[in-house]
């Protein structure tokens, strides 16, 4: 197997991209997102985002989003960071297999963080609506524009093979930055 290449030919699968004009959506030529060969099976990965917008739905019953509650951790937490990290996981490797990327192991991050060259996450902003505070405006991938590891995904490891002694790192911070992490990259794939 050939290792770490990604030899992509067009179509580009899994990309939504502007069109020269700058438009996003006009007519007939936005519908290649819907063509059954951009993307095996999108409504499996939109359908499972929509099921962690309702639990997260679910838990702001009891979580007020504000600044003053980015430290809070929980089970509820911490298993809906495990759930998101995994669809994050999932669309990644989705979006590299799809565009021919071949990996003899099993693919990690630093894998994933090539998607950041050909779908700019590192350039999403999140936007969350009725947050009380100066946290509503989230760029969950930004610390891969300077070559950082992603505090989000970390806590999502740390907590995973050891949520004895990490357990406090499942911040609703750390959920609320993984959460819009995978809103940014469906939305990188599909447009809205």
């Amino acid at each position: 197997a050939v290792e770490n290449t990604m030899p992509i030919t067009l179509p580009y699968r899994r990309t939504f991209r502007q069109f020269k004009d700058g438009q996003y959506f006009e007519g007939a030529r936005s519908q290649y997102v819907v063509h059954p060969m951009f993307a095996r099976s999108p409504e499996h990965y939109v359908r499972a985002f929509l099921l962690i917008q309702k639990d997260l739905q679910e838990l702001l019953d009891y979580i007020e989003p504000a600044d003053k509650n980015i430290e809070c951790y929980s089970y509820r937490i911490h298993a809906l960071l495990m759930r998101v990290c995994v669809e994050v996981e999932a669309n990644c490797k989705a979006i590299l297999q799809e565009n021919g990327y071949v990996k003899s192991t099993e693919m990690n991050m630093s894998d994933y963080k090539k998607i950041d060259i050909t779908h700019h996450l590192s350039s999403y902003q999140v936007k969350i609506p009725l947050w009380s505070g100066k946290k509503n405006l989230r760029s969950p991938f930004l610390e891969w524009k300077s070559g950082r590891s992603l505090p989000w995904y970390k806590a999502y490891n740390v907590t995973k093979h050891d949520r004895r002694l990490e357990f406090e790192m499942a911040t609703f911070d750390h959920l609320m930055e993984a959460v819009c992490g995978l809103l940014v990259i469906l939305s990188s794939q599909f447009g809205t």
